[in-house]
This record gives C-alpha cells, sequence and structure tokens, in this order.
C-alpha cells in the first residue's frame, strides 16, 4: 500500500501474529483487544528509515483510561493492514461530539465548505466517534486537518474561524498544503499578521522542517 499520510487511519488485520508488532511489552493486551474491536489505529510520521524499508508502518492508538490518556506507539507490518482510510470529515464526527459543541462545530464545516476547504479531524473526536469510549470533556479541544489548496484565501478563513473564539470547543490541528507539508494552522493565521517572513515547523509524512510561510504552498517542496 503506498500514498498514506500523518493521521491517516488503518485497520489491521484480528489475526495479526501480535509477535509481528514492535511495541511496549506491557501493552501487547491492549493492542490486542483494540486490534479485535476493529478499531482504527492512526499513521504517525515515519521517522524511522529501518522501519520503513522493513515495509513496517509508525501507529498509535489512546486509551481510554482515565484520569490521563495513555498514547502506544508501535510498528505493524503493512501486510497486516486490511483497509485504511483520510481522517473522518468533520461533518461526518459533529454526531459523535458533545451536543452543546454541534452548532459551533456546524459553523466551523460551513465556514470551510464555503471556502472549499475538507475538514477532518484527528485526536480525541475522531478516537470517540470510532470506538465509543469517552475521549472529550467540556475542557477538551478539536483537532481539525485543514486541507487547504494554493488558492485558498487564508486570511479570510481564519478571520472567520477566530471570530468563532469565544464559544467552545477551541480549535487546534493544522493546515495540510497540496504539497504534504502541515503546519499548527494558530502558527499560520500569526505568520500572515507579522510583516517579516516567519519561519514555520512543518511536518511531512517523515520530516520535519522550517519553512517561510511562503513555502508551505510551493510545490516544488513536495513533502515525502
Amino acid at each position: 500500500m503506498q500514498g498514506f499520510r500523518r493521521h491517516d487511519l488503518v485497520w489491521l488485520d484480528p489475526d495479526t501474529d501480535m509477535s509481528l508488532l514492535t511495541l511496549q511489552g506491557a501493552h501487547i493486551e491492549d493492542v490486542r483487544n483494540w486490534i479485535r474491536n476493529n478499531w482504527p489505529l492512526v499513521v504517525a510520521r515515519q521517522g524511522d528509515e529501518a522501519a520503513r524499508l522493513a515495509g513496517q508502518l509508525q501507529l498509535g492508538i489512546t486509551l481510554p483510561a482515565a484520569p490521563s490518556r495513555t498514547r502506544i506507539a508501535l510498528r505493524a507490518p503493512q501486510a497486516g493492514i486490511i483497509s485504511y482510510s483520510r481522517p473522518l470529515p468533520l461533518k461526518d464526527a459533529i454526531a459523535y461530539a458533545p451536543s452543546v459543541w454541534h452548532a459551533h462545530l456546524t459553523a466551523v464545516s460551513a465556514i470551510c465548505t464555503a471556502h472549499e476547504v475538507v475538514a477532518r479531524v484527528y485526536g480525541s473526536l475522531s478516537t470517540q466517534a470510532f470506538t465509543r469510549q469517552n475521549y472529550l470533556d467540556a475542557a477538551s479541544d478539536v483537532d481539525v486537518l485543514f486541507e487547504c489548496g494554493k488558492d485558498t484565501q487564508l486570511q479570510t478563513l481564519f478571520a472567520e474561524l477566530q471570530a468563532l473564539a469565544d464559544t467552545t470547543p477551541q480549535l487546534d490541528g493544522e493546515v495540510l498544503a497540496p504539497n504534504g507539508w502541515a503546519v499548527a494552522w494558530r502558527e499560520v493565521a500569526a505568520a500572515l499578521q507579522t510583516p517579516q517572513p516567519a519561519q514555520l515547523l512543518a511536518k511531512s509524512y517523515t520530516a520535519t522542517r522550517l519553512l517561510d510561510i511562503a513555502q508551505l504552498f510551493d510545490n516544488s517542496l513536495f513533502a515525502t
């Protein structure tokens, strides 16, 4: 399989030989149960070149145990993947959020649609949607992946999103450019207000680097 990106979702074969997974031994039963429940694992940044060459994918899950979430990182053979998808669209995730958030998230979705931006969710809201376990509380934020194009009017988009700042939940997340680089959306919004070129911490499928705001949508900098 090819074409994975950070935050993508993969499902592993329930009959996966757990000895083929690389993870902390203390959590092997947690991972086994997760896979058997047919819950998705999240594609992480693939910084381990040796794992990539060995056909392994770096993944993560977050257990719902309170009071703190336990994040588990692991590597799995790509041959064990039975299906995968892009992150859940925001419009499809709203129903799984607390009801008091619905109007706010619907407004965010409408703003993105008006700007022809695809909005997807990752993090706690996504995990809650798929597992039906409790990952959110009144203080939680929502991680949104804003898939923007080179013609997206970012300043107008961000101004409209920031106009919702006094309502909950708070929006975190990233702008994902067509070239594969992603930057925290609030950092992009701040950089657009700065007269001097700003250096932004950008992430791709395999790497991190500093980019000028003008470089974020530069297709000559296609990320891997």
